[in-house]
């Protein structure tokens, strides 16, 4: 008696259910994205934004698959007459990419009230930061000819403080009171912070600190900060305090619209 041969292919509906299925999972995998606090480490991982194009125009949409994010909160505030109210009160989400040409930057600050009262940027709500392309080998002493310390807010708009000048940085600032943040994204290529003709690559590591100043109501001015390689900063100028960007080979994930029609096109195979 002849066997009969059949296969069994799994409907429409299975194929769909199994890519729901694998989107959600892919969906966990970002809801525990690597969110490290900022008073737990030295060095941050810098991944690639491979093919996916980031626009600066402070529409955070873009950043959503960058999962390596470094939290600043309580562990690393320093208060200058100030106190320290909770997470609303000073808090941020930081997050860097890169391709070989620039950095992008994207800090989500919260904040229960934005103050722009002071003279200065650093009297006001607002990041400064300290960058230096040849980590590991930073002239003593400031300021030096490698470190370039920038001040930026709302108001004050993107200052350089100390170091070359080598051109500005293409940058957006916007404040959101419905959400109580206050929100920066930033672009720097590579020839305003490095040796004309420099080409960024995986391993590279760069020196780098910020600090996220905070004013009040009851107590304007600079009076507390949070951040990232603090004393670089205040309390004098330290580049040996500074923190280390590590360039990774790692490119950040696709959109999960992405990631469907991949799984998709896999299951139909």
């Amino acid at each position: 008696m002849a066997k009969s041969h059949y296969r069994c292919y799994p409907g429409k509906r299975t194929l769909l259910v199994l890519a729901v299925m694998l989107i959600f999972l892919l969906s966990l995998s970002y809801a525990h994205a690597d969110k490290v606090n900022a008073g737990d480490t030295d060095k941050y991982v810098v991944l690639n934004r491979g093919a996916y194009k980031i626009v600066i125009d402070d529409n955070f949409d873009d950043w959503k698959w960058a999962d390596n994010i470094l939290y600043m909160d309580e562990k690393t505030w320093e208060a200058l007459g100030g106190s320290y109210d909770g997470p609303d009160d000073l808090s941020a989400d930081f997050r860097v990419l890169w391709d070989e040409s620039n950095l992008y930057f994207a800090l989500q600050v919260k904040d229960d009230t934005y103050i722009a009262q002071g003279a200065n940027p650093w009297e006001n709500d607002g990041p400064q930061m300290a960058i230096d392309s040849s980590a590991g080998k930073i002239p003593a002493g400031w300021p030096n000819t490698t470190t370039h310390l920038y001040n930026f807010s709302i108001k004050d708009g993107w200052q350089k403080e100390t170091g070359p000048f080598l051109g500005d940085a293409e940058i957006q600032m916007k404040r959101d009171d419905s959400t109580k943040q206050t929100l920066f994204e930033w672009k720097m290529p590579v020839e305003i912070f490095a040796k004309k003709g420099t080409t960024l690559k995986a391993g590279q590591e760069i020196a780098f600190a910020i600090i996220i100043n905070d004013s009040d109501k009851n107590a304007p001015g600079q009076t507390g900060w949070i951040g990232w390689g603090n004393h670089t900063i205040v309390f004098g100028k330290n580049p040996e305090e500074m923190q280390t960007l590590v360039l990774s080979a790692k490119t950040m994930a696709v959109e999960s619209q992405d990631k469907l029609a991949v799984t998709w096109g896999l299951l139909k195979k």
